[in-house]
């Protein structure tokens, strides 16, 4: 029981180890994770997703959903689609918007395309950054691992020990336990 709970707790190690290299070498590669706040893209994309986009090699076409900066701040993003793009200037629009932007976006603001979307990622994003969101998450855990430990105790290897034995006339009514 002992190897195989040390096992376990070996292979959650190397699968968090695993996601956290996953992670810092994805975003050394470019790609970034945003959150959908806005009803604009319905119903290609809903409010709570999360978009991760990779980053943007050569020019953006008609109909590409892009996320950008509409102004100079890292969370001042907005993810539409292409609705034209013309000697460089691209124009965009949500798909629930019935007209374009009123913005035009140069190749420089663009920030990513939409490689993956996690539904209802976003939720998850906002609560865990939040400090009482973390520490319920932690809180959860270390509930879950002392339960463990209260309902399948660790065996400790320690035995009974052994019952003396009379000797003498007595011997007949010793009390012997039986295992």
């Amino acid at each position: 029981m002992r190897v195989a709970r040390r096992l376990l707790v070996s292979l959650v190690g190397l699968a968090i180890a695993a996601m956290a290299a996953t992670l810092v070498l994805a975003w050394h590669q470019g790609y970034r994770i945003y959150i959908l706040h806005t009803g604009s893209m319905i119903p290609t994309l809903r409010p709570g997703e999360a978009v991760v986009d990779s980053p943007v090699h050569g020019m953006v076409h008609r109909g590409e959903i892009i996320t950008f900066r509409y102004a100079w701040g890292p969370d001042q993003v907005v993810t539409h689609r292409v609705f034209r793009e013309t000697n460089g200037i691209i124009k965009t629009k949500g798909d629930a918007n019935p007209t374009p932007d009123p913005w035009t976006v140069r190749p420089a603001q663009v920030v990513g395309t939409p490689a993956a979307i996690v539904p209802y990622g976003g939720y998850v994003l906002v609560y865990l950054s939040q400090p009482d969101g973390a520490a319920s998450v932690i809180l959860f855990a270390v509930t879950i691992w002392l339960l463990w430990g209260l309902c399948f105790p660790a065996e400790t290897g320690t035995s009974l020990p052994e019952p003396r034995r009379r000797r003498g006339a007595h011997a007949r009514h010793a009390i012997s336990v039986v295992r």
